[in-house]
């Protein structure tokens, strides 16, 4: 039966390409008719155009001559020819006259006629005649069925011959391969590693390949079975190593059916949940019923895993029959059927370690109070406390111990951290245990008052924190004493956010420290618009430096030994667009603040380079000074800078002073004696600006190697009325002379003061008696003016 079934399919493969010729046979001759039909009709019209060239000649000259027998004569001839059916011959000489018709059957039927002028053999532009024929369209049909006979039959023969050809082509070299193929594949066993043998002849043709194809598909199947039979083996392997686990894992496993009952769970599964391994449920255990602190969220990721068909996990807490709770991590996945598995841990320590972790991560380490973290949560958790609003608020307090870094570097951070623990203390006495206390960061502090509405109690609370931060803090044998500024505001009059209320107690603090310190200052919205400005002032001060608008301004220094200009300091200007000229006084200290200092003092050496190179090159025996800020110091402006700048623009180091103050060798003395020797090591000199001004400035002389002092015009401005600064000019003048020191006297504005100097042999002065600082174009003015003024030819500017 399978060898007819494989015949049956063969022979009816074989009629239907056969059929498909002789259809596509049938569409060929159909349109070989239509083709023939109009190409014999093409031809017949051609054949009488042909005639009447022929004879156009002959009827022109009976036209012309009005010869009825020639018209006669010509129509006799043209209609011998079978395929005219008559002839029409007709005289134009003003009217029309019928010369000659001849029909074969009296009757004229045909489709085709043809009609031709016929023109004067003297003038082609005359017209003296006409000749139509009717064409006998039964004989053009004949011809044309005779036609269309024989090319059917030559089709039909063709199509026979090829149909023939094709059957014996495909029973050759398709049927008779694919019946051999057929069978060989009955009897193949591919088990065993039998393969089709490619049939004859049919190594490189498409069978070849398909008997290829089907050997590798027979082969890929065999090495599917082996593999689902290694995979069986593997699974059977598997199932029993599953079992060794789930009943021998310290993980407790278990299976949750849709009615949320446990069919099975593992020994660790029990132990871990406390079930009594002696009690007997009949898979009528329900998850509820195991000792959940929340057994609803079980329930809960039981159905979101059956809903969502993925897994999920969560801590659960559960309270043990001897009361102790544990944290156990449960993963459900789902398992097919609607079953679920479960898999537990205890993370009990895990999580007593988190919250452990928490605990510090929102704790101050030295102080054991809160840090800004915990600040920052407790003050989160009160605005959404609703009793908070009842009770109208509370006081945010900020506290920040002034000047906290010397102790630091005086005394060490053993003794600086001892005070700040001191000082969490004594804050603790000073509020109610009700309220919070926080480090934020080195010296600073915050205090949430609960229930401090009014600024009177606050300010209460901040004179009690003052004077408890007064007292001396007793440290090994040393007694330190030490202040704090405050900065105060109310919840919710100043602010209703965190950051509002942390942003309006900073601003408040920020106002009690440039107040002095030692105070405490309740933020007021004049603080914000403050704030505001110095924000709009920052992003001018970026801009100015992209837009280069600072200016170098020079203040000469004058001689007073040898009576001549020997200087001058340069001073820096900012042209601001909108606000014109702006001193430094009014954008240094902010540029110190948010760290721009350092690119504007690097643009200020190298223009002050640039202003001495070309005093340098017109021969000018000048020097120059610039003041240094500390913030500079070492990293801003290190040494290897100050090399590159004289290096570049060619100048003397010698020629080129370096102001600086006493903050900066306060700020860090090691640093700073480093970098001022460096400094001094390439040749610069150094001055000691703004002298007098600070309590420890004698201290420093011999240490650091300073070459100039400039006393500070403070004190030079009030020589001529008191006499103690008088004295104290004096006495800084012999005192650095002794020690081998120039001394620059700053603000000299009259001429009495001038002679003072003068009397005490200070070597410099500077100030408006000579000239104010002018620009860079404006300054070989003020140097001719001051010559002529020192030799005594003009007076003193007023």
């Amino acid at each position: 039966m399978r060898t007819f079934g494989r015949h049956s399919i063969l022979v009816r493969s074989a009629v239907m390409l056969l059929g498909s010729f002789f259809l596509a046979g049938a569409v060929t001759i159909s349109i070989s008719l239509a083709f023939t039909s109009a190409r014999q009709h093409q031809a017949a019209t051609d054949r009488l155009n042909r005639l009447l060239d022929t004879v156009e000649s002959t009827v022109r000259i009976a036209c012309f001559v009005q010869d009825e027998k020639l018209a006669d004569e010509v129509a006799q001839g043209l209609l011998k020819n079978k395929e005219v059916q008559s002839v029409t011959i007709s005289s134009e000489d003003g009217r029309a006259r019928r010369l000659l018709s001849d029909s074969r059957h009296g009757l004229i039927t045909s489709g085709l006629r043809l009609a031709r002028e016929v023109r004067s053999p003297f003038n082609a532009e005359k017209v003296i005649g006409r000749i139509q024929v009717d064409a006998n369209t039964t004989a053009i049909a004949d011809d044309i069925h005779d036609e269309v006979r024989f090319i059917t039959l030559e089709i039909i023969g063709q199509l026979v011959l090829i149909a023939l050809t094709v059957v014996a082509v495909m029973l050759v070299f398709i049927v008779r391969p694919i019946k051999a193929m057929s069978d060989g594949l009955h009897r193949m066993d591919a088990t065993k590693g039998e393969r089709l043998a490619v049939p004859r002849n049919h190594a490189n043709s498409e069978i070849g390949r398909l008997v290829h194809d089907i050997n590798g598909l027979a082969g890929n199947l065999v090495d599917t079975l082996d593999q689902e039979r290694t995979l069986r083996l593997d699974k059977e392997v598997e199932e029993k190593k599953y079992h060794s686990i789930f009943e021998n894992a310290e993980t407790g496993i278990f299976i949750v059916d849709q009615a949320e009952n446990l069919p099975s769970w593992n020994p660790a599964f029990a132990l871990l949940l406390g079930i009594p391994t002696n009690e007997v449920y009949q898979g009528t255990l329900n998850i509820r019923q195991l000792p959940w602190e929340n057994a609803s969220r079980i329930v809960e990721m039981a159905l979101n895993c059956r809903l969502d068909n993925i897994g999920l996990s969560d801590d659960l807490a559960i309270r043990l029959r001897n009361g102790s709770r544990r944290w156990l991590s449960v993963v459900l996945t789902p398992v097919g059927e609607d079953l679920l598995q479960g898999v537990v841990h205890d993370v009990t320590e895990h999580k007593e370690a988190e919250a452990s972790a928490r605990r510090l991560s929102v704790t101050d380490a030295l102080t054991g109070m809160a840090n800004r973290l915990g600040l920052e949560e407790e003050l989160q958790a009160m605005l959404r406390d609703p009793l908070i609003a009842q009770t109208g608020g509370f006081a945010l307090v900020l506290a920040d111990l002034d000047n906290f870094r010397r102790i630091n570097e005086g005394f060490g951070l053993p003794t600086g951290d001892a005070i700040l623990r001191g000082a969490a203390t004594r804050l603790g006495r000073c509020v109610k245990g009700s309220d919070t206390l926080a480090r934020l960061t080195d010296d600073r502090f915050a205090l949430i008052l609960q229930s401090v509405t009014g600024s009177e109690e606050a300010g209460r609370i901040a004179e009690r924190i003052l004077a408890s931060i007064r007292k001396p803090f007793p440290v090994d044998d040393a007694q330190i004493q030490i202040h704090a500024s405050l900065g105060i505001t109310l919840y919710p009059k100043d602010g209703a956010d965190i950051p509002g209320l942390l942003r309006n107690a900073e601003l408040a603090l920020d106002r009690a420290k440039t107040m002095g310190g030692n105070g405490f200052v309740f933020f007021d919205p004049a603080l914000t618009e403050a704030a505001e400005q110095r924000r709009h002032q920052e992003n001018d001060l970026r801009q100015a430096i992209q837009n280069r608008e600072f200016r170098l301004y020079f203040q000469p220094i004058v001689d007073l030994a040898d009576n001549r200009l020997a200087g001058a300091e340069a001073l820096i200007r900012w042209l601001q667009p909108e606000q014109g000229l702006i001193p430094p006084d009014a954008f240094i200290p902010l540029a110190e603040k948010i760290g721009l200092i350092d690119e504007i003092g690097l643009w200020v050496l190298d223009a002050a380079c640039a202003q001495l190179a070309g005093w340098q090159a017109q021969g000018l025996d000048r020097y120059l000074s610039v003041n240094i800020s500390a913030h500079q110091i070492p990293d801003g402006l290190p040494p290897a800078a100050l090399a590159d700048a004289v290096r570049r623009h060619g100048v003397d180091p010698a020629r080129m002073a370096l102001e600086i103050t006493e903050g900066v060798l306060l700020a860090d003395v090691n640093k700073a004696l480093t970098w001022i020797e460096a400094a001094h090591g390439l040749g610069f000199r150094i001055y000691l600006d703004d002298f007098g001004t600070g309590y420890s400035s004698l201290s420093y002389l011999k240490r650091f190697p300073v070459d100039t002092i400039k006393v500070d015009k403070s004190f030079v401005g009030d020589m001529g009325e008191d006499g103690g600064d008088r004295t104290l000019v004096e006495a800084v003048v012999a005192m650095a002379r002794s020690l081998g020191m120039s001394v620059v006297a700053e603000g000299v504005e009259t001429a009495g003061q001038l002679d003072l100097l003068r009397a005490m042999n200070c070597r410099y002065g500077q100030g408006y008696y000579f000239s104010r600082p002018v620009p860079a174009e404006q300054f070989e003015a003020a140097a001719v003016r001051i010559d002529k003024m020192l030799a005594g030819r003009v007076e003193a500017p007023a």
